[in-house]
């Protein structure tokens, strides 16, 4: 744990070489960061669909914009992601951020982390959650959570 923060990775889906994903939490307020909560609450038929969501982009597959999706023309937010699934007539998804955190030891890792979950019943898309998931992406102690589940330490006497 790096401050209040706690990141795991979702349990049941391997890390790979190229991608991983995983939760955010806050263990000093539980209620901050749903998306983990709303995750683990899921029937059994929509947590396979969501998994299945999971496993597609982890594979590095293309674009599915029907599943999962970022903002890359907009700078502001561009490094926001977002899972989708519609349950009970409502649209619902999981935003996060994507992160390397392995820039020495292995650049090329890419992880998604998981902090909100929003139902709504239209297609558009609150604005703050995404430039809060920025704020906490640039924060050293979220940054710190994660090191601690991919620390990028270069092992003494390798040379990189």
């Amino acid at each position: 744990m790096a401050g209040n923060y706690v990141f795991s990775t979702v349990a049941g889906h391997i890390v790979g070489r190229r991608r991983a994903i995983g939760f955010l939490q806050d263990e000093k307020d539980p209620s901050a960061f749903d998306a983990k909560v709303k995750f683990d609450s899921l029937s059994p038929k929509k947590d396979r669909e969501l998994r299945s969501r999971f496993d597609y982009w982890l594979s590095g597959a293309g674009p599915n914009d029907k599943w999962f999706h970022s903002w890359p023309n907009d700078h502001v937010v561009k490094e926001c992601f977002c899972f989708r699934w519609d349950e009970n007539k409502q649209h619902n998804r999981l935003y996060g951020f994507l992160y390397h955190p392995q820039p020495r030891t292995n650049a090329r890792f890419e992880l998604c982390v998981l902090i909100y979950h929003e139902a709504k019943n239209d297609e558009s898309t609150d604005r703050n959650l995404l430039v809060n998931c920025m704020r906490l992406r640039a924060d050293p102690l979220i940054r710190a959570a994660i090191g601690l589940r991919f620390p990028d330490e270069i092992a003494k006497g390798d040379k990189k």
